[in-house]
């Protein structure tokens, strides 16, 4: 991933077509060096891979789909967290969990596969795959989601599972959908496991 940019922005409908989108508020020429730009972002947590373009608007836009927005329950005139970043290529380098994992050094990759681990323990229905580029696990719809960064571990709950915690994660870097749980510091597998849990019980019930 390129430079990740995190901001508050307005959701805006299109006068011309049932849809809504944010402008992204940088210089997309000056920070990417191109007009069209694939990136992952997430709206309020909720994931999603699109594309910063220009709709005959002086800014580009990313699109936020219908579902997303009755997910995050926002609409046109509200406003939503964001984190934006490039996504590199269309084509990864990995298919699997397994893939993913193994392209880490030893001690990041003893984390992850304790994490994998500890997420699946905790139903034994829960699914994974690879989706937004990183291991991804779904028990009736996404659960939570987990990614390597350069100094932590991402870990990717959904703005629920974020509030319904945010006492608990004072000491760790965070913001709506996502926590960072940094690589010089030991992993609190057991708040984890309860976010895990609170989000099974969200997605079942």
């Amino acid at each position: 991933m390129s430079k990740a940019f995190e901001f508050d922005a307005v959701i805006l409908k299109n006068p011309d077509m049932d849809a809504a989108g944010i402008e992204f508020p940088f210089d997309v020429k000056e920070v990417f060096g191109k007009a069209r730009v694939l990136v992952c972002a997430t709206f309020d947590g909720e994931m999603y891979n699109g594309q910063l373009v220009k709709m005959g608007t002086p800014c580009h836009v990313i699109g936020i789909r219908k579902d997303i927005r009755a997910k995050i329950g926002k609409q046109p005139g509200d406003s939503i967290h964001v984190t934006l970043a490039e996504r590199e290529s269309e084509t990864l380098p990995y298919s699997t969990v397994d893939e993913y994992i193994a392209g880490y050094d030893s001690e990041i990759r003893k984390r992850m596969e304790k994490l994998r681990k500890l997420i699946l323990s905790c139903s034994p229905d829960i699914t994974e795959k690879i989706s937004w580029a990183m291991p991804t696990f779904c028990l009736n719809g996404n659960l939570v989601h987990f990614a390597a960064g350069k100094h932590h571990i991402g870990f990717y709950p959904g703005a629920n599972g974020v509030t319904e915690f945010t006492s608990r994660l004072e000491s760790y870097k965070h913001s709506k959908g996502a926590v960072q749980f940094p690589n010089n510091k030991p992993m609190p597998y057991d708040l984890i496991k309860e976010i895990v849990q609170f989000r099974i019980k969200e997605n079942l019930f």
